[in-house]
């Protein structure tokens, strides 16, 4: 099996740790049909010392410990870790056998698969999130033409960087007619305060710069359509999904019960926003500008319909493109709706959500 992950590029230390993760993962199996832990990750996106993996179901889950009160009486211990490494430490975490199930956006989860992590993605756990251009005041950049020749930082194989890319295509630019640097999360915030770049590219933490006066925000993707928006992925190991089908299909179904929770009723969307904030540290208008124009029930959609495998296969051949991944894959191949059906069918909610089109659109509601 040939396998590069982008982020480290050392193919013999790749391949002794996938083969350490095979071997330690089959000393470490129990007997029974379900593990004995059950080991989740995300990208950090909290603030203020407290864990949130997004505004969406997962992180309902984690912070009502719904998954853990899921497996409590079966003696299994579920595990979380966030990243502030975000979906290239993930990635690197899964290469060595050091989780079960992570929760990325599109392209993180493209990027490992690329690479050969044998994993299959078995729910959508959100749609058409927005990215967000912040840049230092006083540097007069009021669209993606006005980046030429500037400092800017974006995370490298995170979601944003595809979106990134192609607002710049659209402007006729590529990563070589900026100043490109690859920064995290935190340190490109306190880098743009300081006006040590020129602008940064990211999620929806960055408005937390304009509340504060410390940064504008000329651009976002909001309204800009579905390419441009960033799917995320409930992303299995293979090993997981073969050995622990009941697992994984009850973690599932945990997590589409918070998606049905919180899109049940519009007119509580604040209380929702209240809730995020509880959990995140993070403002209340933050979620309430972010998810602007949004319905909630075709946001926290978990269906694998054709519209997100259509917004994957873009994703790849997107990346593809601009040099992100080397070799593109079958999106439609990579997705097992399997433990999502059984799902579904047992919460009595196969006909709750409209499955969307290939452009994403819901045909029918």
């Amino acid at each position: 099996m040939s396998f590069s992950l982008a982020s480290v590029g050392r193919r013999p230390f790749v391949a002794f740790a996938v083969a350490l993760a095979t071997l330690g993962g089959a000393a470490a199996a129990p007997a029974a049909d379900l593990p004995r832990v059950i080991r989740l990750a995300a990208p950090e996106q909290g603030s203020a010392g407290k864990s949130f993996a997004g505004a969406g179901p997962v992180s309902l889950a984690y912070a009502s410990k719904a998954i853990e009160a899921e497996f409590e009486k079966d003696g299994v211990k579920v595990e979380w870790k966030f990243f502030k490494g975000a979906g290239p430490a993930i990635n690197e975490a899964l290469a060595t056998g050091q989780l079960d199930v992570v929760f990325l956006g599109d392209l993180a989860g493209v990027i490992g698969r690329a690479s050969g992590l044998k994993t299959r993605v078995v729910h959508a756990g959100g749609r058409g999130s927005n990215s967000y251009l912040a840049t230092a005041l006083g540097s007069n950049i009021q669209s993606f033409k006005d980046l030429k020749g500037k400092r800017v930082a974006v995370l490298r194989g995170t979601a944003y960087q595809l979106s990134f890319n192609r607002l710049l295509e659209d402007q006729g630019l590529t990563e070589k007619d900026v100043r490109f640097t690859n920064l995290d999360w935190p340190t490109s915030k306190a880098a743009l305060v300081s006006k040590d770049i020129d602008a940064t590219f990211g999620g929806s933490d960055l408005q937390l710069l304009k509340l504060a006066g410390t940064a504008d925000i000329p651009v976002s993707t909001r309204g800009k359509g579905p390419i441009y928006g960033i799917n995320s992925g409930t992303i299995a190991t293979d090993d997981f999904a073969t050995r622990y089908p009941e697992a994984l299909t009850r973690l599932v179904k945990v997590l589409v019960r918070q998606a049905h929770a919180a899109s049940l009723d519009e007119g509580k969307r604040n209380e929702l926003f209240a809730r995020f904030h509880d959990i995140s540290g993070l403002p209340v208008a933050l979620f309430a500008s972010d998810f602007e124009g949004t319905i909630l029930k075709d946001r926290y959609s978990p269906l694998l319909d054709n519209g997100f495998v259509s917004h994957y296969a873009d994703v790849i051949d997107g990346a593809k493109k601009v040099g992100i991944i080397r070799q593109t894959f079958d999106a439609q191949a990579w997705v097992d709706p399997t433990f999502l059906n059984r799902a579904l069918k047992e919460l009595r909610l196969e006909g709750y959500w409209a499955p969307t089109n290939a452009a994403g659109l819901v045909a029918a509601r």
